[in-house]
Order: structure tokens, then C-alpha cells, then sequence
């Protein structure tokens, strides 16, 4: 008989521990449930899950090894905090140090831990100077930053923006067209081809979207484009 926990278990429970506590602390107010308190909205669980579908998506069109990169996923950012106290970010040295015993007592295979610990370790960052190896390491880098990019983390940032300052419309809309150029350099970056794919697609849409808005936003609001047959 097996005894041992589902390592994906096992990773989701220790993210979801973690994060709900980190934005309850972030939020200062939390839901009262049948479980506890919950945050108003956990947004490194909601990206964190986003990456980790992702990577069940990307790892067999170019041949990674699944296991390493969704592990990566789940734990590259479980010792991240929002808006950190302490003005310090070694989050991805800390998560790595933290999977080993993560993974203590789970059917995830052992000699891969090795892998998993240099993937998130080199997931920092929004643009590369060259391609990231081995591949499971290039794939969590694109894993993490396409889940940025989208209609997913148009809601994850308007969800989440107003806690670090005040907001509204106007500022939404300045803060998303400033970070159309960081997702232009988030795309150009990508270290595999299907990346660059769906990257190119998801920066159209979020263009459009913007786009959009500063039109609805706009006094009187402007005719949109003709588009040719």
C-alpha cells in the first residue's frame, strides 16, 4: 500500500496556507467562513494556479519534463509576500529552500527535487538577455510570466490594485497602458515558441482592452477605428 501524499496535494495545501495567511495580513480584513477567515482576495493563489495550468498546457508541446515544471509552479512564489514589511525580496531563494520539506512524505520523485529548486530560483525577473536552461527552467519562467499577461491578470490586477493605493478608473487606465510596454518586453522574451505564440496573442487582447477603455474614458468618446474587408 501507498502511504504517501499526492505531492500536487501537498503543494496546493502548503501555497493556500501560506497565501491565505499573507493576504488576510495584506488586507487587514478577511470573510468570515465555515473554514476561518478568508481573504478578500488571495491574488498569489489565483496567479500561482494560472501558472500551473499553464504549464500543464506548455510542457508536452516541447517536451518537459511535467512533474518538475508544475511543481515549480506550485512553489515558486509560496514564500512571496504582498507589499513585504521587510522591503526585501529573496522570495525565490526562500522557496527553494522550502521544497524539500514541502515535499517530505509525497510520491514526487526525489532526484528531481535537484530541478525543481533551480527552476524557481531563476524565475525572477520580467525580461531576459538570453534563453533560459535546461528547458524545465525556461518553461517555469514562461509559465509564470504568460499567467501575467491576459484577460486572467486583467482581473487578478483589478482585484488587488486598489490595496496599494488609492484607485479609479483614470489611474487603472494609466497604470494598464504603462504596463502594455512591460508586456511587450514579457513577450519578446519568452524562451519557447508556443510562448511567444499565445504571449503575442494575449498582448493583442490586453491592447484592445486598453484601448477600449480610453475610449469609453474619453470625453466625447472617440469613433472607433474603421476596419477594412
Amino acid at each position: 500500500m501507498n502511504l504517501l501524499k499526492p505531492w500536487r496535494q501537498a503543494c496546493e495545501v502548503a501555497l493556500r496556507s501560506y497565501s491565505d495567511a499573507d493576504a488576510l495580513r495584506f488586507w487587514r480584513v478577511g470573510h468570515d467562513t465555515a473554514e476561518g477567515p478568508k481573504p478578500v482576495f488571495n491574488y498569489r493563489f489565483e496567479h500561482t494556479f494560472a501558472a500551473v495550468k499553464l504549464t500543464r498546457w506548455l510542457c508536452p508541446l516541447v517536451g518537459a519534463d511535467l512533474d518538475v515544471v508544475e511543481c515549480a509552479a506550485w512553489l515558486h512564489d509560496v514564500r512571496k509576500r504582498l507589499k513585504d514589511p521587510e522591503n526585501k525580496d529573496t522570495h525565490a531563494q526562500d522557496a527553494s529552500a522550502a521544497v524539500a520539506e514541502i515535499l517530505a512524505g509525497t510520491d514526487f520523485p526525489m532526484e528531481k527535487i535537484p530541478a525543481v529548486r533551480h527552476a524557481i530560483e531563476h524565475h525572477v525577473g520580467l525580461r531576459l538577455t538570453k534563453r533560459l536552461e535546461p528547458l524545465e527552467t525556461a518553461c517555469l519562467w514562461d509559465c509564470d510570466k504568460l499567467s501575467k499577461v491576459g484577460a486572467a491578470s486583467l482581473i487578478h490586477f483589478g482585484c488587488v490594485s486598489g490595496a496599494f493605493q488609492p484607485i479609479d478608473t483614470e489611474e487603472i487606465l494609466r497604470r494598464g497602458t504603462a504596463w502594455l510596454t512591460l508586456a511587450e518586453g514579457i513577450v519578446a522574451s519568452f524562451n519557447t515558441e508556443p510562448a511567444r505564440r499565445e504571449g503575442a496573442r494575449r498582448l493583442d487582447f490586453i491592447k484592445a482592452h486598453y484601448a477600449q477603455l480610453q475610449r469609453e474614458w474619453s470625453e466625447p468618446m472617440e469613433p472607433m477605428p474603421e476596419v477594412s474587408e
